[in-house]
């Protein structure tokens, strides 16, 4: 069950419970009661809960706690950041795009301590959707980690997104988080569990819904986006339990993350961004573009280099040019050589095996299947 309230005012100080008058319990269960409703919208009286604050973008630098974790790990192009304001929230912006990706998404570096969620219902979130009226072309999703691993599998919940220039407060229960690998549920997994803390706290907007398969919304919009955040934290829909209303939150550098990277991922990670360079991906989606609206590959470069030149210069820019073209070139080289090197003698060793599997052993061998 999801709910969104409709924020009419903010004040820092009204954290735990001078904002309101009235008990969500009533509404949480009213809402569950309604067969089939994923989401309902409230007033903000309506709406009140125990507030427990653990970002509060308003007075605090919280954004020094987050990273960015766009598209860009799987090839895509996505940019997007987190950012303090001079007014009283952070703005969550950038440009989303569907070439090779497909999502903008924000994280907590890890807790040195996990925070303690128990007591808690869930979530929240006050936020609004600055750059346009069509939250609903999205998905937004919120997410945590129940655990210290750095792994692709978190537990992760949708949430609606209201219409219009108010702050809305979104409430996203536990019990609607599901372990997800990517965009995909993971099936069989176990219900999120909470009472050993929360590790990470994130949040992201996709193309892909959650669900069994990859499935893309339909009509997604890609481009530019500005989410505007004023807090992210729990909430309890019981107002005669007690909670502090604030959390003291601490998380590792990015330094001390780096250190603690195992020694085959420290070695890795290196290697891996001569393939994935987020740069080599964007020249490579642009050239693609200009490929499109007629341009041979020599006129793109042309035409980058005229562009360049308006801003740093002729000389420079023709540098730049061919310092991009030997990069690329050795790139592509180095990715070859490696084919040769390594993934042809691979194949090969896998077909030797199932070869003698098949006619000196005379085992049953799973073959592929044609492709004409």
């Amino acid at each position: 069950v999801l709910l969104i309230a409709p924020s009419l005012s903010f004040s820092p100080s009204a954290q735990a419970g001078s904002l309101g008058r009235h008990v969500l319990g009533v509404t949480l269960r009213n809402t569950r009661r309604r067969v089939g409703l994923a989401a309902s919208t409230v007033s903000l009286a309506e709406a009140d809960a125990n507030l427990q604050t653990v970002f509060n973008f308003a007075t605090d630098n919280a954004t020094m706690y987050f990273e960015r974790i766009d598209d860009a790990i799987m090839g895509g192009i996505s940019l997007s950041a987190l950012k303090n304001t001079s007014e009283d929230y952070a703005s969550w912006s950038g440009i989303c795009r569907t070439d090779g990706g497909g999502f903008c998404g924000m994280r907590t570096l890890p807790f040195r301590e996990p925070l303690d969620a128990n007591g808690s219902d869930g979530l929240f979130v006050d936020c609004r959707l600055a750059s346009d009226d069509e939250p609903e072309r999205r998905v937004w999703k919120i997410t945590c980690r129940t655990d210290e691993s750095r792994g692709e599998m978190v537990y992760q919940a949708a949430f609606p997104m209201q219409k219009g220039t108010e702050f809305s407060r979104v409430f996203v229960l536990f019990d609607d988080f599901q372990l997800v690998r990517g965009p995909r549920v993971v099936p069989g997994a176990p219900k999120i569990n909470v009472t050993n803390g929360i590790y990470q706290i994130g949040m992201s907007l996709s193309k892909f819904v959650i669900g069994a398969n990859t499935t893309e919304l339909e009509n997604f919009r890609a481009g530019f986006f500005d989410l505007q955040i004023r807090q992210i934290g729990f909430y309890n829909a019981n107002k005669q339990k007690d909670m502090p209303a604030v959390v003291s939150v601490d998380t590792l550098s990015k330094s001390e993350v780096n250190k603690q990277r195992p020694l085959l991922l420290k070695i890795l990670l290196p290697i891996s961004k001569l393939f994935f360079s987020e740069k080599a991906n964007r020249r490579k989606s642009a050239m693609k573009l200009l490929r499109k609206r007629g341009l041979s590959r020599t006129k793109a470069i042309l035409w980058g280099i005229k562009t360049r030149a308006a801003k740093m210069g002729f000389v420079p820019s023709l540098f730049k040019a061919a310092a991009i073209i030997g990069i690329d070139s050795f790139r592509t080289a180095l990715g070859a050589v490696l084919k040769v090197c390594l993934f042809y003698p691979f194949v090969f060793l896998g077909k030797f095996v199932k070869f003698i599997k098949k006619n000196v052993f005379g085992m049953k061998v799973k073959e592929r299947p044609s492709m004409t």
